[in-house]
């Protein structure tokens, strides 16, 4: 995992938590960090696991199946192209587990907001 980019991740969302509080709100107070790190985190955590099941190639099967059927309805396709066409989880070299470990850290966060704002 790059360590780097978790780390950005973390504090771009943090921040992003805090300044959007500000925005939406006109101030920063506990409540309100709660309500926006809690949409935020859920983003990060689905992008990331929509991630991870595309690039095990869940999709492959789907992609291939509009491929068959756009070239068989006499599209511009022909077969060869069709099959010398990238899968879907061939297209996804995207890094996942930082923004995984970001969005968990950051719903922690938000957990731990939620335990001092109740008790």
């Amino acid at each position: 995992m790059n360590r780097k980019l978790f780390l950005s991740a973390f504090t771009v969302s943090f921040v992003l938590a805090l300044l959007l509080s500000l925005l939406f709100y006109q101030e920063i107070s506990l409540l309100h960090y709660i309500n926006i790190s809690f949409y935020i985190s859920g983003l990060l955590l689905f992008t990331s696991l929509f991630l991870l099941v595309a690039e095990g190639g869940f999709f492959d099967g789907i992609t291939q199946g509009f491929r068959r059927t756009f070239q068989s309805k006499g599209r511009d396709l022909d077969k060869k192209e069709v099959e010398e066409m990238r899968l879907f989880s061939e297209l996804l070299r995207v890094e996942y587990t930082p923004f995984l470990f970001a969005g968990l850290l950051l719903a922690a966060t938000m957990l731990a907001a939620l335990a001092v704002y109740y008790f």
